[in-house]
């Protein structure tokens, strides 16, 4: 599938996982039939609010994340797509992008010790760019995760913020 092929049908797909009718659908949204018609055939660009209520309707939080970096023109050049994946790949990849960060400290201090980045150093600036990105990734990757599992009532949301706020207030 092209990502063409994805772009006009990643929202027909969500809904059409949970089994509703276009008119169903557009009831539930509190939009037209015609418009979310639009929207699934790429005819017409949903907005970001459009996106926030199918992302919560859906239960579908990564449309949001599809969303930034496939359709909104600033997302795409700084919100990367964050891989829809189960949650042991998340966490076996997120602690392989933090052993890869473990030596990029010292290649950081290295380069920024003397306040220049000459041409000897670029390279390694953009290594130690790109892991920390892809770290950042996975992160994300482990968010959307989670969000998910909260909407799928997987993880009780009451718990889960209560343990989050209690681990923020610790720092």
């Amino acid at each position: 599938m092209t990502d063409t092929d994805i772009k006009t049908s990643i929202y027909r797909f969500k809904r059409e996982a949970l089994g509703w009718s276009r008119e169903h659908a557009a009831e539930q949204l509190g939009m037209s039939d015609d418009k979310l018609e639009r929207i699934e055939n790429g005819k017409q660009r949903p907005n970001p609010q459009d996106v926030l209520i199918m992302s919560d309707v859906y239960k579908a939080p990564e449309l949001c994340n599809y969303y930034c970096s496939k359709d909104c023109e600033i997302g795409q050049q700084y919100v990367p797509e964050v891989p829809d994946a189960e949650l042991p790949r998340i966490i076996l990849r997120l602690l392989n992008s933090v052993y890869d960060v473990q030596d990029i400290e010292k290649i950081l201090v290295k380069i920024t010790a003397d306040d220049t980045i000459d041409d000897s150093e670029v390279e390694s600036l953009a290594h130690a760019q790109y892991t920390l990105e892809q770290l950042s990734i996975m992160i994300e990757a482990l968010q959307l995760c989670v969000e998910r599992k909260i909407d799928n009532g997987e993880i009780s949301k009451k718990l889960y913020d209560a343990a989050y706020e209690k681990a923020s207030k610790k720092k």
